[in-house]
């Protein structure tokens, strides 16, 4: 009895974790989903998001003209206009264009509870909004993305309607931090300069089975271990 227990406690973990996909965004302005206003992505709860931050190769392009950008998560209204209202709003700088190793990356978990105080809570149905402004002195204005929450079959019960705030169940004050008017936001001023090229740029979406399977291979022969004893 103890066996089918504990064999069936292995199954469910790695069946939990091969559930869970990554979807990867390379945030630049050469990616070509980003040309277009309706960039969207669709997760499940516990799924990952993803974010490759621009990346180049040392000495292939001058630091200036590298891409930088910081990222929000902000309200429908701010998505619309592109523009953050605070810095509550912040998610993550994409700071480091010549990593040595590989490009900086950013996850976001979509789970709808977190046992942290500052955590990110997601819920089914809704849609949440991320937009970014560069750093640098060149390229597009602003990058934008919208992620939607949709149920395991792929449907979308609460679907946030066209024109619609959205993001309401981010942690307790909405989708991407409630706007304090004393902490606002400088205006951008960035002048418009024809970007360089940055390393190519598609989503990837990929699920951890390879992950799924190291769990397995640690857990079986603990199992056996426990059951010996």
């Amino acid at each position: 009895m103890d066996l089918v227990w504990i064999v069936g406690f292995v199954v469910s973990v790695c069946a939990w974790f091969a559930s869970a996909e990554r979807h990867s965004v390379y945030w630049n302005s050469t990616n070509p989903k980003f040309q277009r206003d309706n960039y969207a992505v669709e997760v499940k709860l516990n799924d990952y998001l993803d974010i490759v931050c621009p990346h180049y190769p040392l000495g292939e392009v001058p630091s200036l003209d590298a891409e930088r950008y910081v990222l929000y998560m902000v309200e429908r209204e701010d998505y619309d206009t592109c523009k953050p209202q605070s810095y509550d709003q912040m998610r993550w700088e994409c700071g480091h264009p010549f990593a040595l190793h590989a490009p900086e990356k950013f996850s976001e978990k979509f789970q709808r509870f977190t046992p942290f105080t500052l955590g990110k809570e997601f819920r089914q149905g809704e849609s949440y909004y991320y937009i970014s402004k560069p750093l640098h002195r060149h390229g597009q204005e602003c990058l934008r993305l919208r992620v939607d929450v949709v149920a395991a079959d792929g449907s979308q019960e609460a679907r946030v309607a066209k024109g619609g705030t959205g993001g309401a169940g981010v942690g307790a004050g909405g989708g991407g931090g409630v706007h304090d008017p004393s902490n606002t936001l400088p205006a951008a001023d960035d002048p418009v300069v024809s970007p360089p090229k940055v390393q190519k740029s598609v989503r990837t979406n990929s699920a951890v089975a390879a992950t799924s399977l190291s769990i397995l291979s640690l857990l079986v022969p603990f199992s056996l271990l426990l059951l010996l004893h």
